[in-house]
């Protein structure tokens, strides 16, 4: 990656034991390329109140074990590293990943819906999701919800005017300008196109979480023949699963 302009963070203290660093307005690369730095430098600062890091796509939040004496100090000690932190280029690691999905009819419950919206045709839609490389930008609403950017402006679709009450696990769908994968059975109102036979999380595996925060993902289309044989070894082997995604770390 190239060198990055440094920008720098407002600081908002959000609660007794709370600090967010809100790094502009802007959902891109550049912006997410210094929350992931900043993130970087607490975590490695050996910070010895942290409790956790959150990163979303333009801020970061870091929570304490406990109340500090002086709130401020501790704001203007994190500042002031990020300040003198030198601007090379990006060091960290990150993993890019290629994940099956089945576009059957079976799996695409709202593919006419986004048709309708975006006047384009079945093959279209299914091209154009699969062309990007996403960023994995946050993790939420759900365990290992991954809010993927930057989608297609031709396949942005509303949402649904009434949420199903239940989607199943490994559903591929579009809300708005994002699309995403639905870690779990759960309601949801997102336009369904397809279906990975991967099971994303996983409490009993040995690393629950399989996509994380910063992760660069792709999609690749299979054939619903290919769907029921990945699904299969899946419910066999649930700690087999990047036997089916093509990984690669990038620089």
């Amino acid at each position: 990656m190239s060198k990055q302009r440094k920008q720098q963070p407002e600081a908002m203290v959000t609660g007794e034991k709370s600090i967010r660093f809100k790094f502009g307005d802007q959902v891109d690369q550049e912006t997410y390329f210094h929350v992931m730095q900043f993130s970087n430098m607490v975590e490695q600062d050996g910070f010895y109140l942290l409790e956790i890091i959150v990163p979303t796509y333009n801020t970061v939040t870091v929570y304490l074990k406990k109340e500090p004496s002086n709130m401020a100090e501790i704001v203007e000690r994190l500042l002031s590293k990020w300040q003198k932190s030198e601007e090379t280029e990006s060091t960290l690691s990150v993993r890019k990943l290629t994940i099956p999905v089945c576009y059957d009819e079976e799996f695409s419950l709202d593919i006419e819906r986004v048709v309708a919206h975006t006047n384009l045709t079945a093959n279209d839609i299914i091209s154009l999701h699969c062309q990007p490389i996403y960023t994995v930008y946050m993790i939420g609403f759900l365990p290992g919800f991954p809010y993927l950017g930057k989608l297609d402006e031709r396949l942005a679709t509303p949402r649904l005017h009434t949420p199903r009450f239940r989607v199943e696990k490994g559903t591929v769908g579009i809300g708005g300008h994002q699309t995403g994968i639905y870690p779990l059975d759960s309601p949801g109102g997102w336009n369904i196109i397809g279906k990975t036979p991967l099971d994303l999380y996983r409490p009993d595996r040995k690393e629950p979480f399989f996509i994380q925060a910063g992760d660069q993902l792709g999609f690749s289309p299979i054939t619903k023949e290919e769907y029921a044989e990945i699904k299969s070894q899946m419910d066999k082997h649930p700690e087999a699963i990047s036997e089916f995604v093509t990984m690669s770390d990038l620089l």
